[in-house]
């Protein structure tokens, strides 16, 4: 059995949701453009977040800690880039973060 599995669930699941929350972003953001394209930038470099937590998932088999502490920064900072779209995927990428720094995996 993985012993990760919850944290590569939780982490693709942000991950996956993060990317539709920049591509809305981007999208209200091309809306807004007459005030000023600041937050199309913000909302893509969300974008780029949720491809890195995306990565991340896979990953995190190899060095739990690590990609812990980079998934739970990644959960955080989004929420800085796109607010309340960055909701769901935040909130997911933070537990995950947490788990992967809280949890002792068996070894048999």
């Amino acid at each position: 059995m993985n012993p990760r599995k919850p944290e590569f669930i939780l982490t693709l699941i942000a991950g996956i949701t993060g990317i539709i929350a920049g591509i809305t972003g981007i999208a209200g953001g091309g809306l807004l453009a007459a005030a000023g394209g600041f937050a199309v930038i913000l909302s893509a470099i969300a974008l780029v977040i949720g491809i890195a937590l995306i990565v991340f998932a896979v990953l995190i088999k190899r060095n739990a800690k690590v990609f812990g502490i980079l998934t739970l920064v990644a959960g955080v900072g989004g929420f800085f880039l796109v607010s309340l779209l960055w909701i769901v995927p935040g909130v997911l990428a933070v537990i995950a973060g947490i788990m992967c720094l809280a949890r002792k995996v068996q070894t048999f």
